[in-house]
């Protein structure tokens, strides 16, 4: 199996992870909005690189004063389930706590039960519900406290 690196996103990766995106959601983000979100203060980000295969995967969030919020993973299918969502939780987790973040927070769609899993393993617990956030299906709302290392 490659080597898969975490290399850091920025501006000019808005083109590609708005493709890898719209690979994995059915409501996905435009290059025009990747954009604005990667140029928002406190924004960082990782793209997952396979040597072989080129991109994998991304991870994007925010931090703002003590607190971090994911704002989209995302794993192309070629390597679901081989443990790269957890690594770029971890890494998000990680990031946002070297930067001050003692809590984070997401959602996640009521039936995406790999991501929920996902999140429950690294020790984040719902805290709450948006009915209807992704296109009719509900979000679940996730915090996780980054003092404790799950």
């Amino acid at each position: 199996m490659s080597a898969i690196d975490l290399v850091p996103a920025a501006l000019v990766h808005a083109e590609l992870l708005a493709g890898m995106h719209r690979i994995c959601f059915a409501d996905p983000w435009s290059v025009r909005s990747m954009a604005e979100v990667l140029a928002m203060p406190g924004t960082e980000g990782l793209i997952a690189v396979d040597d072989d295969a080129g991109p994998a995967g991304l991870a994007l969030w925010r931090n703002i004063l003590d607190e971090a919020e994911i704002l989209t993973i995302a794993v192309l299918p070629p390597w679901r389930r081989a443990g790269l969502g957890g690594r770029l939780l971890s890494a998000a987790m990680t990031g946002a706590r070297s930067r001050g973040a003692a809590h984070m927070f997401l959602e996640a769609a009521a039936d995406n039960t790999a991501a929920l899993a996902l999140y429950h393993r690294h020790g984040f617990r719902r805290t709450g519900t948006r009915k209807g956030y992704y296109a009719g299906v509900d979000a679940v709302t996730m915090g996780c406290d980054l003092s404790i290392k799950a």
